[in-house]
């Protein structure tokens, strides 16, 4: 017998094509292609992907097999909106682009312990407390624990602000971009 079509198995469907089809829109504007528009309703249909009712978001990745920088994202934005473009201009800042680096969201603990075992980088970046709180296993304020390398597994972990607390808070830059320079540092991204 085929398989019977239920609402959770509908919605399911649907919400894993709309996030195949955000990343593929955010991939795409990452590599600059500006030939085609969404409308309002779209995009605001697509920067709320994932977060389908009361449902925790489900664990969504991209990225090459092994890289150096693999990002933890605590909204699950990735390059999508204003928050997207401003870590595509941090990475440009240090030298990088979208598709050298891993990011997934911070939804699922297991996802993200599996996929660092996969792809072994060299350096985790935890974007905003959340991904912070579940890398590292622990509860203080953002405050105490950003900008100090922690390590994860023999990992160096560099916990930072999200690109939204610096679109609300643009004093934040500054750290931000202090906390990428030590992770160039790490990785030989200086000249």
């Amino acid at each position: 017998m085929g398989k019977i079509n239920t609402i959770q198995s509908v919605a399911s469907e649907f919400i894993r094509t709309l996030q195949d089809f955000s990343q593929y829109i955010a991939h795409q504007a990452a590599l600059g292609n500006a030939s085609f528009t969404l409308s309002q309703v779209s995009q605001d249909t697509m920067d709320r992907w994932g977060r389908p009712g009361k449902k925790a978001a489900p664990f969504l990745f991209q990225g090459p097999k092994n890289p150096d920088l693999f990002f933890v994202d605590s909204e699950g934005s990735f390059f999508n909106g204003k928050r997207g473009e401003l870590l595509g201009k941090i990475l440009n800042a240090m030298h990088l682009t979208p598709e050298s680096v891993f990011i997934c969201n911070a939804s699922d603990a297991v996802s993200i312990h599996t996929k660092i075992e996969q792809t072994a980088p060299k350096i985790l970046i935890t974007l905003g407390p959340q991904a912070g709180h579940l890398l590292l296993n622990i509860t203080s304020p953002m405050e105490q624990f950003q900008g100090k390398l922690h390590t994860y597994n023999g990992i160096s972990v560099m916990p930072t602000f999200h690109p939204s607390a610096l679109l609300a808070q643009p004093g934040l830059k500054r750290k931000v971009w202090e906390d990428m320079q030590q992770v160039m540092q790490l990785i030989g991204l200086f000249p």
